[in-house]
């Protein structure tokens, strides 16, 4: 059995990742991908199946890095600052992970692209903003108890800032991200 060599995944990761915002994801495919990391055809071929096993894996890595597993904040924190903590801690993985927002946004809108089992799975929510937000419905504090609705007013339009400063070669400063939070934080809390 061959070993999992962790620079070459790396390698073909990026060079989806590129080719993906580059030329789209309909024109990717594993040939193209191998090239760009100066990997061989069949090397790719012994860690992905096809484009969709590809860019399921890819999506998952991405959805990990950007999405999951952040930090839950102080439970002594109003409820408010909470949900602020989170939001900063979505905008620092967003803007040091430009490449990839980049790549979530395009599977997030042609999930068909994707391994069947995956193409509803796409969510920009994560579980500790899910703890925050059921916190703050059960304390009353939410204009609305549709989660949709909150992440359609917060993570979403963060996505899209970040997005479109990135495809004109510009960023997002600290001091937005801090006006953005209290403007999100207005529209969904009381």
């Amino acid at each position: 059995m061959r070993q999992r060599d962790e620079n070459k995944i790396s390698a073909l990761s990026e060079a989806a990742i590129d080719l993906v915002a580059e030329q789209g994801i309909i024109n990717l495919s594993i040939n193209k991908m191998a090239k760009r990391a100066g990997v061989s055809v069949a090397t790719a071929y012994v860690y992905y199946d096809n484009k969709a096993d590809l860019l399921g894996k890819l999506f998952q890595q991405v959805q990990n890095l950007l999405i999951n597993n952040m930090t839950m904040p102080a439970a002594d924190l109003p409820i408010k600052e909470q949900f602020a903590d989170i939001l900063r801690q979505y905008a620092a993985r967003f803007k040091n992970n430009v490449k990839e927002v980049e790549f979530l946004a395009a599977m997030l809108a042609n999930p068909q692209f994707l391994p069947a089992e995956l193409q509803n799975s796409g969510s920009l929510l994560n579980n500790e903003l899910l703890v925050v937000i059921t916190q703050a419905y059960r304390q009353r504090l939410l204009v609305t108890g549709s989660v949709d609705l909150i992440v359609a007013q917060t993570i979403q339009p963060m996505q899209w800032l970040l997005q479109s400063r990135i495809q004109n070669g510009l960023t997002v400063s600290d001091a937005e991200v801090e006006e953005f939070i209290v403007m999100a934080t207005g529209a969904i809390f009381k």
